[in-house]
């Protein structure tokens, strides 16, 4: 036997009534309200349009070349590495790390 509020779907206002249910289990309660907050939420349509957007940029087949662009760069960049090199070799490598790791940040922020 579980004890759990009901809503009418629909009403603006939840008052939350008590129910009795005999034949639900605890474990399909729990399975019936987690599947409840996952799956029954909306989304005001200007974030429909911004994921849409998002996403249109972000499964672009040139991001992910750029990605792997962004690898093939790094793998120079270590190849070049080495030491007793010269202290403006040292700086480029040092913003061009920065630059890329902007870069592939961002891309990874797109793909989340």
């Amino acid at each position: 036997m579980v004890w759990y509020f009901s809503c009418d779907a629909t009403s603006r206002f939840c008052p939350g009534f008590l129910h009795i249910d005999e034949e639900l289990s605890r474990k399909d309660y729990l399975k019936r309200k987690c599947s409840q907050l996952v799956y029954d939420w909306h989304c005001p349509p200007c974030w429909h349009a911004f994921a849409h957007s998002m996403e249109l940029f972000i499964m672009d087949a040139f991001v992910d070349l750029f990605i792997t662009m962004c690898i093939v760069i790094n793998t120079a960049f270590m190849a070049v590495d080495h030491a007793g090199m010269s202290s403006e070799l040292a700086n480029v490598l040092i913003v061009g790390n920065y630059v890329r790791l902007l870069f592939l940040l961002t891309a990874l922020a797109g793909k989340v």
